[in-house]
């Protein structure tokens, strides 16, 4: 049997002027996806209520001949730990997992074999007065992802954590009257030409600059809500979503699009070859929309 001990997944420590790292000069563009990343972890919905359950989703993306397989764990703190969760992981058995040892160690996914989701306990906001339950609490979730052979051999002595990708979520739980959804995207064009969903991929000319743009449906991505401010008074709003954008080639112009302009130019690469871009929306309280797109530059 394989066991992990306690938190070992979940400690890291800081080497202040170190050579075993690269200095942030040496680091790839934040656009750049030229290894495996986390780009975004989603929970449907985003905002629940004491008793609901929210499944949970990541975008992870690497180069496009990157394929290795990944296995993800997934936890969730109510307790507000803010630097992990404490969670005891000895005695489960990582090659033969069993989800009922699994759900009962404290995980709330392990893919591929758990799909992950939170519930939220029925007392989370029996402590909050009446204006505190409205805005709630954020639960975080963290997601890490590693290679799936990390464990066959069993549970190695020392974690290479250059090989494990970390990722975050705060799920909102409240009684909000406006509880926050998810948006949507109605479409993706490159120089204003929609590309129909089912083309799978387009192709590019090496060298040339592209405008990529996302098109939001209005009704659920641009949703006004109420806001209990920290005085108490009630305010209305309405959404201001922005997109982070990502490639695995050529060169990303403006990394970080404001809406109502969710345009971002794209130059290709001189060589020719396949690649993805991706496009990450966030509504700025805690809902999230991504597309990706696969293109071959001739």
């Amino acid at each position: 049997m394989t066991t992990v001990p306690l938190l070992w997944l979940f400690s890291t420590a800081c080497v202040i002027n170190s050579e075993q790292f690269p200095r942030p000069r040496d680091l790839s563009e934040e656009w750049q996806v030229d290894r495996t990343r986390i780009l975004a972890v989603r929970a449907e919905p985003p905002e629940i209520r004491p008793g609901e359950v929210a499944s949970l989703e990541a975008l992870i993306a690497g180069p496009v001949e990157d394929d290795a397989e990944l296995s993800l764990v997934w936890l969730a703190c109510e307790d507000g730990g803010d630097f992990g969760c404490a969670t005891d992981l000895s005695g489960l058995d990582f090659e033969n997992p069993d989800p009922v040892a699994l759900q009962e160690s404290g995980l709330i996914g392990f893919e591929p074999l758990l799909p992950p989701r939170y519930e939220a306990s029925v007392d989370l906001l029996d402590d909050l007065d009446p204006v505190e339950r409205l805005e709630g609490l954020n639960v975080q979730t963290q997601l890490f992802a590693f290679p799936a052979e990390l464990f066959a051999a069993g549970v190695p002595d020392d974690i290479d954590f250059n090989e494990v990708e970390v990722g975050f979520k705060r799920v909102v739980v409240s009684e909000a009257k406006t509880p926050n959804n998810n948006p949507q995207i109605e479409g993706f064009t490159v120089d204003g030409v929609v590309v129909p969903p089912a083309v799978a991929q387009i192709e590019l000319t090496a060298g040339q600059q592209y405008d990529f743009s996302l098109l939001l449906d209005e009704a659920l991505g641009i949703e006004e809500y109420v806001f209990v401010n920290s005085k108490g008074d009630v305010e209305d709003r309405i959404e201001e979503p922005y997109a982070a954008w990502f490639s695995t080639s050529g060169d990303v112009t403006e990394p970080v699009t404001l809406y109502p302009f969710l345009e971002m130019t794209w130059t290709a690469p001189a060589e020719p070859g396949p690649g993805r871009i991706f496009a990450v929306v966030r509504d700025r309280r805690g809902g999230m929309v991504w597309h990706a797109q696969d293109y071959v530059v001739r």
